[in-house]
């Protein structure tokens, strides 16, 4: 778990060289201790009152290292010189309570168990993690009355600010972006972050327009909370419907030529960023990203 591997730059470490670090293993197998000692206090085996000072000495920040580094230099034992450490500290006279009748595979290897499932619950967040951000081209898309590669109904609008907001058609060589928004919405306020972003690092071939429908001076406010200012803000109940809009946060990217590029739904930053790369391979959505690739899959027999 070295700091100095070639691949110790490449991916950011989650935790999991802390936990097997050996003060952190150590650390387990006192904890392994106190729960020994807790038992044996329960089956009447030694007293309550051992058990909690055993309890209240474990701690590796309480005992001496250079006694236990000299022990074990001095006896080579994977876990004697730290139970003489922790019978010291409990002192008299319950001190030599410490490990009674206890191996030391029974510590160790359970100690070595309890670090293994904090290391679980670290890579299943990472799978977690993961499952988000490498989401094939493209996100989900609904049912939509308009297929990818046709023309968008050309509309004239009114941004809450008074500008004049064309959606579709010809731009210049351009992309148009309109993405489905609600002050109601929770996702949609957590990628505003990103839409911001996207706005800097695709300015030079994108225009972001944000939509909803409602009560104006509401939209206004959220406009004002959110600081949207910047973003072309319209409300039209017609233009969701020429999408097929049911769900938020919704995205639909139009190309140079005012035809349909990518939709669908954008719960993250990787779904909308995936929306660019879609456009890129040409895919409109996750679904036929997944029919193209089984299909080409199909010839081999995968």
């Amino acid at each position: 778990m070295s700091d100095t591997l070639p691949t110790a730059t490449r991916v950011s470490d989650p935790g999991i060289r802390a936990l097997y670090r050996l003060e952190n293993r150590w650390q387990a197998w006192l904890d392994v201790e106190v729960a020994l000692a807790r038992a044996q206090a329960e089956l009447g085996v030694i007293s309550v009152a051992a058990a909690e000072a055993i309890a209240g000495a474990a701690r590796l920040d309480k005992m001496d290292r250079a006694r236990i580094d000299e022990g074990f230099a001095r006896t080579g034992h994977t876990i004697v010189p730290l139970v003489w450490e922790l019978g010291r500290i409990v002192g008299d006279p319950h001190g030599g309570w410490v490990h009674w009748g206890a191996t030391t595979q029974n510590i160790t290897q359970t100690g070595d168990l309890l670090v293994l499932r904090q290391a679980h619950a670290v890579f299943l967040h990472q799978i977690g993690v993961l499952h988000q951000r490498i989401a094939p081209a493209g996100a989900l898309a609904l049912r939509q009355p308009l297929k990818p590669g046709e023309p968008v109904p050309e509309m004239s609008l009114t941004a809450l600010d008074g500008a004049a907001v064309r959606i579709g058609g010809a731009r210049g060589g351009r992309s148009q972006l309109v993405l489905f928004v609600s002050p109601d919405c929770a996702i949609c306020e957590s990628l505003l972050p990103a839409v911001r972003s996207a706005q800097g690092a695709e300015r030079a071939w994108l225009d972001i327009v944000l939509a909803s429908d409602g009560d104006a001076e509401r939209q206004l406010q959220f406009v004002k909370d959110k600081g949207l200012g910047k973003f072309p803000y319209v409300l039209s109940e017609q233009l969701g419907r020429s999408f097929g809009v049911a769900k938020l946060p919704y995205a639909v990217l139009i190309d140079e030529a005012g035809k349909l590029s990518a939709t669908g739904l954008v719960n993250t930053r990787e779904h909308l960023e995936s929306l660019f790369v879609a456009k890129e391979r040409g895919v409109a959505s996750i679904q036929q990203f997944l029919g193209q690739r089984d299909a080409q899959r199909a010839p081999l027999g995968e």
